[in-house]
């Protein structure tokens, strides 16, 4: 699951990221507009809706985009940033 995030970054954060870890999606990625970097929550803890795990990344990092392919995606942070 991918958002692209300005004006809905709280609910983003909150809301959003509750609702995707409670479904048991394994990567929840937002496109951070606001601060100019890219957060990707891993690792869904369905009792309690969150993540596990959290990573921010900026331009100069990769994006690591899980596939059902054997090799994740890899893309650079700046390629998915304005």
């Amino acid at each position: 699951m991918i958002e692209v995030s300005e004006s809905s970054l709280q609910d983003d954060r909150t809301a959003k990221l509750a609702l995707y870890a409670r479904s048991g999606i394994p990567q929840y990625v937002i496109v951070n507009l606001v601060e100019n970097k890219v957060e990707v929550y891993e690792l869904p803890e369905i009792e309690e809706e969150r993540y596990a795990h959290r990573d921010t990344l900026i331009p100069g990092q990769q994006i690591h985009f899980r596939t059902a392919a054997q090799d994740p995606l890899m893309v650079p942070v700046e390629n998915v940033l304005p």
